[in-house]
């Protein structure tokens, strides 16, 4: 049976989403082919074009996140987190119409892929879903950045640094972090803070105040985040839930240092890998801090490697798709 991939819901979707569907699409493969709807130039129009799309009886419609037409045939759904409805639009009048929408979208298909148990939980907690229905195909553990030998004028930077992967969505809890360090006394260690992604604004406004050495990088290339990720005392994620956390999968991949919340999801996929903090207990999350930016060197010697890669991933959608 074809495989038809909703192209809007694939490239239309967050950056995390877009690099988990390219990742995952290079290992799938279907007897009758795979084909991708089209994305035009409008958001609305697509948008409009991707929720009445009817989907087809001889063949299966998957939507790579948690978006799609709301009653096509033989529909299979990715989530990757419930984050909308439960921090972005949690006080805010769009999260009944967020919710309805996607209580229809996830009741009409024909299986609900999660990517984590988290998130199944999650899925199961937010909507009226036969759980049954509702699967996991849990994300990689092992993220294989690419190697790139450095450029003469490309060599470490000279001030030892934290490094945040992040952005500046509340669930992120950015706010928190540079507090946290700033308690810690980042600043009078002679360390630094890069962040490639974004940081709220008023964390942006702690470090300032504080008078913290921050850098904030965008765009960034594969090779350029796998320097970052090498040459960091360690990797700093509080976040208050995730549906994975990709950029804690590249850091151990790498062996880099991890820092991260203690939050289940991080539990599920980074047991033994990583250092966790409660996530609550923000004096705890300054005792940490203050531990950790003493430390040199790499924190677990002895531990076991990731293995899970996104070839096994699209193995488990190729079975998926085999059995529907």
């Amino acid at each position: 049976m074809k495989l038809i991939v909703n192209g809007v819901a694939a490239y239309r979707s967050s950056f995390g989403v877009r690099r988990y569907y390219e990742n995952v699409m290079q290992h799938i493969s279907r007897p009758d082919g795979v084909s991708v709807t089209p994305i035009g130039r409008s958001k609305v129009f697509d948008r409009l074009t991707e929720l009445c799309y009817p989907g087809r009886a001889d063949a299966l419609l998957w939507s790579p996140s948690q978006r799609g037409p709301i009653r096509a045939k033989r529909h299979v759904v990715t989530v990757h987190d419930c984050i909308n409805v439960e921090y972005t639009y949690a006080d805010d009048w769009r999260r009944f119409a967020l919710k309805w929408m996607s209580q229809q979208l996830l009741g009409n298909a024909e299986v609900v892929v999660t990517i984590s148990q988290a998130t199944r939980n999650a899925v199961l907690r937010n909507y009226d879903l036969n759980p049954s229905a509702v699967v996991v195909i849990p994300s990689p553990s092992y993220i294989a950045l690419p190697y790139v030998a450095r450029e003469p004028d490309d060599t470490p930077v000279a001030r030892p640094f934290v490094l945040m992967v992040t952005n500046s969505l509340p669930h992120k809890n950015t706010e928190l972090a540079c507090r946290s360090l700033v308690a810690a006394g980042i600043r009078q260690r002679g360390i630094a803070l890069r962040v490639v992604g974004s940081i709220s604004p008023a964390a942006r406004a702690l470090c300032e105040e504080a008078k913290v050495d921050l850098t904030v990088s965008t765009g960034l290339s594969d090779h350029e985040l796998r320097h970052l990720y090498e040459d960091s005392l360690f990797l700093l994620s509080p976040s208050l839930e995730e549906g994975h956390n990709l950029p804690i999968a590249e850091a151990v991949s790498l062996g880099a240092n991890v820092l991260c919340s203690d939050i289940p999801v991080h539990r599920e996929f980074y047991e033994e890998l990583v250092e966790f903090f409660p996530v609550a207990d923000e004096r705890a999350l300054v005792e940490a801090l203050e531990h950790a930016l003493e430390r040199r060197g790499r924190w677990i010697l002895e531990r076991r490697p990731p293995t899970r890669s996104f070839a096994d991933v699209a193995a488990d959608y190729n079975k998926l798709f085999s059995s529907l």
